[in-house]
């Protein structure tokens, strides 16, 4: 005879999960970019990273989240959530009906200058925001919840400079996003890890980071039935 127990749990059921990158470009042009930036270079504000450049140097240019006063914040506090209302929408190709989510993310970043990537930055920027809009097709029926958060944020670029003077920086930031759609359920259920589901919308070069669960040890746990 069997020494399992049907057991009713209560979860949140995930109805729905994806995962998008999203890129957003920068372009910060002569003296009003550099001004926009507002570096302060070894302690020095408002300073020109071009002078510290030696011959045949350059800059590795990345990017930290930041609150609004520049201090870096961990990746669960970058605000991702719905705006607005849901849609109804009838998607012919998968003859069924969806719901059109609007997500928001909105924040703050600061660019670093390294010349040796082994050494604190040279020069730091001030915060710059963003805020960025999608829309996702979801299924999010009415009493669920859309659960949204970042699970990767990055960003690389170049600076441009001729004869010690700023000429350029652009910048690319980019943004990895879980959405979820869950609701309180209680449920009798066996079950196994599951992973989100292709993205409806059509993919873009860069592949997010896969989204992986801690090794379990089958050998040991759950036990064998006898």
């Amino acid at each position: 005879m069997s020494n399992l127990e049907s057991l009713c749990i209560r979860v949140d059921k995930v109805y729905d999960w994806v995962t998008r990158q999203v890129n957003k470009e920068y372009n910060f042009n002569g003296v009003n970019g550099l001004a926009d930036l507002a570096f302060t270079c070894n302690g020095t504000p408002d300073d020109n990273p071009c002078e510290l450049l030696g011959p045949n140097e350059d800059f590795i240019v990345t990017v930290i989240p930041t609150d609004e006063n520049g201090n870096e914040i961990p990746l669960n506090e970058i605000e991702c959530s719905q705006v607005g209302l849901r849609e109804d929408v009838f998607v012919p190709e998968l003859d069924t009906e969806l719901q059109l989510v609007r997500i928001k993310k909105q924040g703050f970043f600061v660019v670093e200058l390294r010349i040796d990537p082994n050494f604190p930055p040279v020069c730091v920027s001030a915060p710059i925001s963003y805020c960025i809009f999608e829309r996702f097709l979801l299924c999010a029926p009415e009493g669920t919840v859309i659960n949204c958060h970042v699970f990767d944020f990055d960003g690389s670029g170049a600076v441009c400079c001729a004869n010690g003077e700023f000429i350029d920086l652009t910048l690319e930031l980019l943004i990895c996003q879980s959405i979820q759609v869950e609701a309180e359920v209680k449920i009798e259920v066996e079950g196994r890890l599951c992973k989100p589901r292709e993205d409806i919308i059509l993919p873009i070069e860069r592949v997010c980071p896969e989204i992986t669960f801690p090794p379990q040890c089958p050998e040991i746990f759950p036990p064998a039935n006898h």
